[in-house]
């Protein structure tokens, strides 16, 4: 329903592939390979990770946490109280449910939320999955707002104040899906996938929509 926006997607994504090293700040997300070794992931499309992860078909303690930090340092105390079984396990159990179960039983995880369950589902599926955050979702929120009456106006009052009301809990499981798949509809106009769009709104958003006249006619 988000579908036709103007705002040159494509431009953004750059902008926010040039300034991840930055913006990462040396937080990247890691994984272990077979032999133990441990390994930095420096792409924004995690085409490495996300190999050995689904390969192997969970996540280890360490990788989990780093990923949690990748997506959110506050709550790094929390992360490091699940066991190393717990990890495994639920993370196991997670990968291998169906599309709507996985971020339930990710929350399960200490420290977990929808956020981050998003985050370490678009790391093991990056064509597939996006991160969802206040800064994703603010932008979407805009580009609804500015769209045109033949594209995306509000169809009433109330369907305005309940895309409001569901802001304030972005991280919903239900808000995640609906999230996505407002994502994957503006990606597959674009041949984007859902994490290329939701770079693009992240970096919008960052830059407070600087430049905002690189705009494509939707």
């Amino acid at each position: 329903m988000f579908v036709g926006a103007k705002i040159d997607f494509r431009y953004w994504m750059q902008k926010y592939e040039e300034d991840y090293s930055k913006d990462v700040d040396g937080k990247w997300p890691i994984f272990i390979d077979e032999k133990g070794i441990e390994h930095e992931e420096r792409s924004p499309y995690f085409e490495t990770i996300s190999r050995v992860l689904q390969k192997r078909g969970y996540l280890l303690k360490k990788e989990f946490v780093r990923i949690g930090k990748w997506k959110t340092e506050r709550q790094t105390k929390s992360y490091e109280t699940n066991t190393d079984n717990k990890v495994k396990n639920l993370t196991k159990e997670a990968l291998k449910a169906p599309d709507t179960k996985k971020i339930q039983i990710l929350n399960r995880l200490r420290g977990v939320g929808v956020p981050v369950a998003s985050a370490i589902l678009t790391i093991v599926y990056p064509t597939e999955y996006c991160v969802i955050d206040y800064r994703t979702w603010r932008a979407l929120l805009w580009l609804r707002a500015m769209a045109t009456k033949d594209r995306l106006t509000f169809a009433s009052y109330k369907d305005y104040s309940d895309l409001l009301d569901q802001y304030d809990t972005y991280g919903g499981v239900h808000v995640y899906y609906s999230f996505r798949n407002a994502l994957k509809k503006i990606g597959e106009k674009r041949n984007m996938t859902p994490r290329q769009v939701e770079m693009a709104l992240w970096k919008f958003d960052e830059m407070k929509g600087e430049c905002s006249e690189n705009i494509d006619g939707g």
